[in-house]
């Protein structure tokens, strides 16, 4: 069993975590992954191993880019399609790479990793951003190479790194915002015209349909909650009370995790 570290003791990680699935259900087990990458991280920190501990936070930092990459295919399925024109596997892997319908986010890891960044032109993050994505990429990979020295060796040294992937996620989540909002809000109407069949409970549709399925992140379940329903509700008058009973679940399993 990996020791039990206390995750805040570790500069940006329960930040970076944030921006991460908060309990993804699938096949490949997203959550088991995330769970051991950081206790990594924090068992490395603890250690003063520091590069080590940044090479987790670099693979949290993956993870992040790919589920943002397989959130925009579901939510702007056609402008996805047209973009990933451009999409190539590594050497020899052209055959395995499925990401016209990706049923996993771990198909992206087929890909260069500079490559999928290029995805984010449809949330409309800036070419410099876009490149940034490669420059964490490039950095990452310099360190890996066995050079017989150590890059990172300091806590201020990882704090900094660390801090450069957070800046990162932020600013992509920053422009994620919109296509999340899209997404709720047709969420929304759907479960209220009774689309989903098995939920008299907003509660379980939130976890299992958004949480799990979804793979919704505390950062992005917070943009739901903070999103208004009056206009919803002005334009569906029929759906005035599914629409207030469903804003005051979501915003109950906020603060029931404290996510408030």
């Amino acid at each position: 069993m990996p020791e039990e570290v206390d995750y805040e003791e570790v500069p940006h990680l329960q930040e970076i975590l944030n921006f991460l699935p908060i309990s993804p259900i699938d096949e490949e087990d997203v959550a088991g992954y995330i769970q051991n990458v950081t206790n990594l991280v924090a068992v490395n920190y603890k250690y003063g191993q520091y590069q080590f501990a940044y090479f987790g936070v670099h693979l949290l930092y993956m993870t992040y880019i790919y589920c943002t990459a397989w959130k925009i295919s579901q939510i702007e399925p056609e402008r996805y399609r047209d973009a990933i024109v451009f999409a190539r596997a590594y050497n020899g892997r052209d055959r395995d790479l499925k990401i016209e319908d990706a049923e996993s986010i771990f198909a992206y890891s087929l890909m260069p990793e500079k490559d999928i960044a290029k995805l984010f032109k449809i949330i409309e993050l800036d070419n410099s951003q876009i490149a940034n994505v490669g420059i964490l990429v490039d950095t990452r990979n310099e360190m890996a190479h066995a050079s017989g020295k150590f890059e990172i060796l300091t806590d201020d040294g990882f704090e900094t790194k660390a801090s450069s992937v957070l800046n990162s996620m932020a600013v992509i989540h920053d422009r994620m915002k919109k296509l999340i909002r899209k997404w709720y809000e047709e969420v929304l109407l759907s479960y209220c015209a009774g689309e989903y069949e098995g939920y008299d409970n907003p509660q379980d549709f939130i976890a299992e349909q958004m949480i799990q399925s979804f793979k919704l992140s505390v950062k992005e379940l917070l943009v739901c909650n903070e999103m208004s329903v009056s206009q919803l509700i002005t334009a569906h008058r029929g759906y005035d009370k599914k629409l207030k009973d469903f804003k005051k679940a979501v915003n109950d399993y906020c603060k029931e995790w404290l996510y408030t």
